[in-house]
């Protein structure tokens, strides 16, 4: 029965995460006035939530060590982004504009993961005052 709820859990957060990434495409693409995206790109933005959920599930399991939930969030999220949306899109034709967007999308996380952190722990702070 556990596996059916972390099962249930996974698709229900890849379906929050496709909605919210698909919304951002969305709302990118009115503000460029272009349609750079593609049907079977627009596609592949589910498989690419359903990895950046399994890192979610992955990070909040509290059996695992601190350093190996980062990390495999971390993973799976760059992972995702870049095997399912970067690749396909065409965008890296050279090795070197691969490593570009590697380099992107990894600091563009870890900017949002230590945001997180902080907020996390000013949240604490004031449950304990």
């Amino acid at each position: 029965m556990k596996t059916m709820q972390t099962i249930k859990k996974w698709l229900i957060d890849g379906c929050i995460l496709y909605t919210v990434i698909a919304i951002g495409f969305l709302i990118l693409g009115l503000l460029t006035d272009n349609t750079w995206i593609s049907i079977a790109q627009f596609l592949l933005i589910l498989p690419c939530a359903l990895t950046v959920s399994v890192g979610l599930q992955l990070f909040r399991n509290q059996k695992i060590s601190k350093g190996t939930r980062y990390f495999s969030n971390y993973a799976f999220t760059v992972f995702g982004f870049f095997l399912f949306l970067i690749i396909p899109s065409g965008n890296g034709k050279t090795q070197m504009a691969n490593f570009l967007m590697f380099i992107l999308i990894s600091v563009l996380y870890w900017i949002l993961f230590l945001l997180y952190l902080l907020v996390k722990s000013r949240i604490e702070k004031l449950k304990k005052s």
